[in-house]
């Protein structure tokens, strides 16, 4: 049993500890609303530094430089960190016109020893091409089964994931059309498919629906991003449809104030919470369902700027889960042989 990373396939048993949702690379500068005001203005158009780290806890696209993460030297530093407190594989979700850029991720896989598994598909629709409308769900089933099988944005360098798949509050058109393509292309190649879904709604279970309808197996589906707003009995429904969900926030705790109108709005649960939240669904019986990231997607989310980095789960997370009754065995199903099982899309 293999999996696909950006320097070739390796066996799953091979993976180690995995973040199985992050960003080495991100640009989502297009996705923030402009801001409305001189003061808010001027904000925008500072650099994140520590003098401004206060307002970006309560509105964390308050900068717009906070919205992207493009420099080599800094990203290399944190995933050595990552690498340093034992972490062994990378997946990163980030997407076309999000910044995807398989050569620099192929080449920090080659540098560092570490194994970084790219994705494909399509993010929300303030982030789709201009021709997205033009696009049918033959042509994106086409582009994903291409970036799988063939290589990414013409390099050889292979998807080894679907997703994250981007759905908002309501699911659009393009971002359905985009959903049928992933399910149809889950069923024919048996890779994991992660779903970006809106952080403070329930659309998991539309989701779910949409994508077993048209052939996506349930158990390699992870609804992302349920730990914002953590409500237990949406996420035991959805383990109890087969999937697998996905608390990916750690390190954010934070609250966006919904008066600034930006890309996000409420609550963001404490780590603490994330974990309760875990022990009580292993002690339901879900351990086998649960996968655990970071979802860097922030300047603020990394140690040079104020964060927890790429490797807080090793270094914060674990501690606090096993302080929370949380047993070895049971943290390393959560972080290598979960994620292990979900990508493997049983070729040798």
């Amino acid at each position: 049993m293999s999996i696909m990373t950006v320097t070739g396939k390796v066996g799953k048993d091979a993976l180690g500890w995995v973040l199985p949702h992050e960003h080495a690379f991100i640009d989502l500068r297009r996705l923030v609303p402009a801001p409305v005001g001189i003061a808010q203005q001027k904000l925008a158009g500072e650099q994140v530094e520590l003098r401004n780290f206060g307002k970006l806890m309560r509105n964390p696209y308050a900068v717009l430089d906070n919205a992207v993460i493009d420099e080599e030297d800094v990203v290399r530093d944190e995933l050595l960190l990552f690498k340093k407190a034992g972490g062994k594989t990378f997946v990163d979700l980030t997407l076309r016109d999000i910044g995807r850029d398989p050569v620099l991720l192929a080449g920090l896989a080659r540098e560092l020893d570490l194994h970084i598994i790219a994705g494909c598909g399509y993010y929300v629709r303030g982030s789709h091409p201009p021709d997205m409308d033009d696009k049918t769900v033959e042509s994106i089933t086409e582009e994903l089964l291409r970036e799988i099988t063939v290589g990414i944005d013409g390099t050889a360098i292979k998807a080894g994931v679907i997703g994250e798949i981007g759905t908002s509050e309501i699911i659009y058109p393009n971002e359905r059309k985009a959903l049928i393509a992933a399910a149809i292309a889950q069923k024919e190649t048996g890779l994991g498919l992660h779903v970006h879904t809106d952080l403070y709604t329930e659309n998991g279970y539309e989701i779910v629906d949409l994508l077993t309808k048209h052939g996506a197996a349930a158990e390699k589906i992870c609804i992302n991003h349920i730990d914002v707003d953590i409500r237990m009995p949406y996420i035991k429904d959805l383990l109890n449809l087969g999937v697998y969900v996905e608390f990916d926030n750690f390190g954010k705790e934070f609250y966006a104030d919904k008066r600034d109108r930006s890309v996000l709005r409420g609550l963001f649960a404490r780590d603490i919470e994330r974990v309760k939240a875990i022990k009580q669904l292993i002690d339901w019986g879900f351990l086998s369902r649960i996968l655990v990231s970071t979802d860097v997607c922030l300047k603020t989310c990394l140690h040079r700027y104020g964060g927890w980095g790429f490797d807080h789960m090793l270094t914060n997370i674990i501690p606090m889960m096993e302080d929370a009754g949380i047993t070895p065995p049971q943290i390393e199903a959560l972080m290598c042989h979960n994620p292990a099982q979900f990508m493997d899309n049983g070729e040798s």
